[in-house]
């Protein structure tokens, strides 16, 4: 890294602020921010290189010049102000609650997605889902989604999006309205579990251990849901402000 280049430095408040180099020392840089504040001194290896100026924010962070801590929270944070909430890294997608409803559900959204390759089409919940089905489908094994986040980060909201494609985009293989009950189930079960904490009116106070049944045509024939309990002190206590 020279002298005047634009890098990263850690921020207490922010992450990270924008900066350039303007001294060397044995151990440590001085990063003018450029937005004029106090110069910071950091360690060489907490100071991250920056991607050029003007440079497009991408779908996979892969593709991101300079990839470390700093470029990818930049990269989310330009793309969450554009609505584009969900970002790839490799074959896992980042996704950012935007706390409003997005237009990106809708039938031809799922029909778009039905057989289409990662990276075909921008990062989404159901490109995941159908990679899933097709790894089953042509290697014969069971797949796995890990939906993990913090509290209201949209753990379950998620898990519903990834049913819903799944039921409908292949469901048809059980009786009656079968898949209608498969996604009536879930918030049924929220009901008996969810809590309103500070930072979520509906945060799930359990985990939840979803199988999707599937026959020899692949297609949808049942559902087992299992919950284990993540928090026993909530059976006992109540924070302020929780119910």
């Amino acid at each position: 890294m020279d002298q005047g280049k634009k890098v990263w430095a850690p921020d207490l408040k922010e992450g990270f602020q924008l900066g350039e180099i303007c001294d060397f020392g044995t151990d440590t840089l001085s990063v003018q921010p450029l937005d004029g504040g106090k110069v910071i001194e950091a360690s060489y290896d907490a100071v991250y290189p920056a991607e050029e100026e003007g440079a497009p924010t991408q779908h996979d962070n892969c593709a991101l010049m300079y990839l470390n801590e700093a470029t990818l929270l930049e990269n989310l944070r330009k793309r969450f102000l554009k609505d584009e909430i969900y970002t790839y890294t490799a074959n896992i997608l980042l996704a950012i609650n935007p706390y409003h409803t997005l237009d990106v559900y809708g039938p031809e959204k799922v029909a778009a997605y039905q057989g289409k390759s990662l990276g075909v089409l921008p990062p989404h919940v159901y490109a995941i889902a159908d990679k899933s089905y097709r790894d089953m489908r042509n290697l014969g094994l069971s797949q796995g989604i890990v939906v993990s986040g913090e509290s209201g980060a949209g753990k379950t909201e998620t898990t519903k999006y990834l049913l819903r494609y799944l039921t409908d985009s292949y469901g048809g293989g059980g009786t009656g309205d079968l898949e209608s009950r498969i996604l009536a189930a879930n918030p049924f079960l929220e009901a008996f579990g969810n809590a309103k904490t500070t930072r979520n009116n509906n945060s799930s106070r359990f985990g939840k251990f979803v199988e999707l049944h599937f026959n020899k045509n692949a297609l949808v024939v049942g559902a087992h849901i299992e919950h284990y309990l993540l928090e026993k002190s909530r059976c006992i206590t109540q924070s302020d402000k929780e119910r």
